[in-house]
């Protein structure tokens, strides 16, 4: 059976699932919407630094952010809309820096569930200049956690936008000892080069490997990890890109899906919503013993 509670963190109202199975997660509506922790017995899914989690004057590094409207940078940081304003847009764009609202969870005997939502307001539209509701449902179960997404738009025009997440999975000692990626192809972004894609990178010949992979071929990828277990990336065809991060010396790896790619916003590869439509989509995680 699963319960809930809410507590106080530091200034941060944190609500926490928990199972008799022992499944724990934990959702920082404050911080972006935040699903920060995953953990099925002792096991983490999401590797969590917790410092930045309670300083707001910094990007939480851990856990699995929200992007939207854009995933990756912008040229210059800036974009043009139809009717030929141009606004700035950092990197990811602005959900993961909005705070989010939480609905009283469901929690039931084989799995848990909660709805966060971010509405645009008066401040996201000085960046984003759109009427929008974000609905994402989390469903947590033994060792899967899954998230149903709904991007409202509100607007009177037809919104662009190419949704994402930055989860930071869990990577201890060797960040992979196995990795499949269901493309051919990947294009370095610290470098500006292509390279076909072969498994397991050397993360240790720099301090940052920062890949991008498109063409995908399955609606899964995947990585073990050192410790025995194996994580696992699902999504539907809204998805259609991979990113890859990682840290030389951070005990995490980020297996990103996304729905575009960097600079689509001003290339007309962005997803577009009708005036009072939807656009639905999924992706779930999930951590398995070897």
């Amino acid at each position: 059976m699963f319960g809930f509670r809410k507590m106080n963190e530091k200034g941060l109202e944190i609500y926490e699932l928990y199972g008799d199975n022992g499944i724990t997660a934990r959702f920082v509506p404050e911080r972006g919407g935040l699903p920060a922790e995953y953990v099925v017995g002792d096991i983490p899914l999401f590797y969590l630094d917790s410092s930045t989690l309670y300083d707001r004057t910094k990007n939480v590094r851990g856990g699995n952010p929200v992007l939207f409207p854009i995933c990756g940078p912008l040229e210059n940081d800036r974009y043009v809309t139809g009717d030929g304003r141009e606004y700035e847009m950092k990197q990811h764009g602005l959900a993961r820096d909005f705070p989010w609202q939480a609905e009283e969870p469901e929690c039931l005997r084989d799995h848990a569930r909660i709805k966060l939502y971010l509405e645009s307001s008066e401040e996201t539209r000085k960046i984003y200049p759109f009427d929008f509701r974000l609905e994402f449902t989390y469903f947590i179960t033994a060792g899967t956690l899954t998230i149903e997404q709904k991007y409202i738009n509100g607007s009177g025009t037809d919104m662009p936008f190419y949704a994402g997440f930055h989860p930071y999975f869990y990577a201890p000692g060797v960040k992979a000892v196995k990795l499949h990626i269901p493309a051919e192809r990947y294009f370095d972004i610290k470098t500006g080069e292509t390279g076909i894609f072969r498994g397991v990178p050397d993360f240790d010949a720099a301090p940052e490997t920062n890949l991008v992979f498109g063409s995908l071929q399955e609606n899964e990828a995947w990585f073990d990890r050192s410790d025995g277990f194996r994580v696992t990336v699902r999504y539907d065809d809204a998805f259609r890109y991979l990113g890859l991060w990682v840290l030389r010396d951070r005990e995490f790896l980020c297996l990103e899906p996304w729905m575009g790619n960097n600079y689509d916003m001003n290339r007309g590869r962005a997803v577009r919503v009708k005036p009072g439509g939807e656009y639905r989509a999924v992706v779930s995680y999930s951590v398995s013993k070897l």
